[in-house]
């Protein structure tokens, strides 16, 4: 796993080209506060913004692990995802504008992960397919309602293959491609590369060692900012 996270972040690193890249630390600087820096993280309902209706259940499936293997304890999604559904609540839209503090009240977490899923999508050219997910990531304290950490990621993924050299068979052979493949093992990338740029949580054995990590693109941050609004 940390050879995957290791590879990610140059990856990030190498696509971003000249852009501006930030240390964690310059980055996320609330999280290295000892009054601000959360141990627990509620994740509420995704806001879906994709064409995909399933995509906030899927989504949810793959949220836990990343998280918990960077030091913080998630509390238990599906468990969560009952309760909201029992009050009605099975989007993210429909608690916009509600403070923080209102879960910190009633679940006793100390931070509130919204996430907004951009894309969960297919798209064809001729005999060119390619299936995209992105989402964005914004973690408020539970007790100032200020943004703690934020941050969009995109993954896309060419489903097209060789070509055969006849373009009936390329197209067959593309849309079957691309109608199989499996978006969650994509979500699941597109997390990981996310939560590298998140500041390791208390149950991390390098907690605290990592806000020199220049790893944060600058525009990314603030992209997750606007999609969230």
């Amino acid at each position: 796993m940390k050879k995957i996270l290791g590879l990610l972040v140059v990856f990030v690193l190498f696509a971003s080209g000249c852009a501006e890249i930030e240390t964690k630390q310059q980055a996320y600087p609330k999280m290295y506060s000892e009054t601000e820096k959360p141990v627990s993280i509620l994740v509420v309902p995704a806001i879906n913004k994709s064409t995909a209706a399933d995509a906030a259940d899927l989504i949810n499936s793959t949220l836990t692990i990343p998280f918990a293997d960077n030091g913080y304890y998630v509390l238990p999604i599906s468990i969560v995802s009952d309760i909201f559904k029992r009050d009605g609540i099975i989007e993210g839209s429909q608690i916009t504008g509600l403070p923080a503090s209102v879960f910190k009240d009633n679940f006793g977490v100390d931070s509130v992960l919204y996430i907004t899923i951009n894309n969960w999508d297919t798209n064809y050219v001729v005999i060119a397919a390619n299936v995209t997910v992105g989402m964005s990531y914004v973690l408020v304290s539970a007790t100032t309602n200020e943004v703690l950490w934020s941050y969009d990621q995109q993954i896309v993924v060419d489903t097209a293959g060789d070509s055969t050299g006849f373009i009936l068979a390329d197209i067959v052979k593309t849309a079957i491609a691309t109608a199989l493949t499996d978006y969650i093992p994509i979500a699941r990338q597109v997390n990981a590369a996310a939560v590298s740029t998140l500041p390791y949580g208390k149950y991390h054995p390098l907690v605290g060692t990592d806000g020199e990590m220049k790893v944060v693109l600058k525009a990314s941050k603030e992209k997750a900012l606007n999609q969230t609004e």
